[in-house]
């Protein structure tokens, strides 16, 4: 059971942990935005049931090409227990539309390989989307995810709402639901985003299902599939020409729980031309 968590641990944990921070889509490209460079670099580190734990870190440029396309491109490395990984991470968005009512396709893959100390394996995940409003304060993103990491694969089409609260408030609300494959995820997110000139925080919860329930040939539930459960909340400020982003997050699937503390700078380049 053990094995099993920490193989979902990989497949889940770049659909949930991380939605408070790399996992989003790239920052909506507009004029006040063009010829942007940012380099993104973060570290983590981690605890997980049983003494043993892990870490990693990456660096992502990004970089607005035209008032209305953004392009990032990067490397990631992560470790947990006997499992670790090495990713090639490469994301893209394009905004279309009237100037007050832009929508944002976005576009983002994983590439790399691992070795969970049994054997070596293969990730890949691949993730494309739509962001748009609906009204001045209302937004619809609707998102499909292929995801391909060890043991794990399938897609993951999700839908998801946002509303703007208050000017510095956005409350967001989203569901997956997997389709094919044996991932056997039906994962509800819930969060909060607060914005200011020099504060900004997150929080917010995950749950649900995160594999198929194993049965025998009478059609009799053998084992259930394990559920995860998740919180996390973080917190950031501006310092200079850095956005600086601390994020604590706490996984429980199956019973297996993780415990990952993530900071992120994000350095703003200078512009070119």
């Amino acid at each position: 059971m053990r094995a099993r968590a920490i193989t979902a641990c990989l497949a889940l944990g770049v659909l949930s942990c991380q939605v408070a921070t790399a996992q989003q889509p790239p920052a909506p490209a507009g004029a006040a935005a063009a010829m942007d460079q940012r380099l993104v670099l973060s570290t983590d580190g981690s605890t997980l049931t049983g003494g043993s734990g892990g870490g990693g870190g990456s660096a992502t440029w990004v970089g607005s090409i035209t008032a209305d396309a953004v392009i990032g491109a990067g490397a990631d490395y992560q470790q947990i227990a006997s499992a670790h990984w090495t990713t090639g991470v490469f994301s893209g968005s394009l905004a279309f539309g009237p100037a007050d009512h832009k929508a944002h396709l976005y576009a983002e893959a994983h590439e790399g390989a691992g070795d969970i100390g049994t054997h070596a394996f293969h990730y890949s995940l691949a993730a494309a989307g739509v962001l748009g409003s609906l009204t001045p304060r209302l937004s619809v993103q609707l998102e499909e995810r292929r995801i391909d990491i060890d043991t794990s694969h399938g897609n993951l089409p999700k839908v998801g709402l946002s509303f703007g609260v208050t000017p510095q408030l956005l409350a967001s609300v989203s569901y997956a639901h997997s389709l094919g494959g044996n991932l056997g995820a039906k994962l509800t997110t819930v969060r909060l985003d607060y914005s200011a000139k020099g504060l900004s925080a997150l929080a917010g919860v995950v749950w649900g299902p995160a594999a198929p329930a194993v049965f025998n040939l009478l059609g009799q539930v053998v084992q259930p599939g394990p559920s995860l459960k998740e919180g996390f909340a973080g917190i950031g400020k501006p310092v200079g020409r850095t956005d600086w982003l601390l994020v604590g997050d706490y996984q429980d699937v199956a019973g297996t729980k993780r415990t990952t503390v993530t900071l992120a700078c994000t350095v703003h380049l200078r512009a070119g031309g």
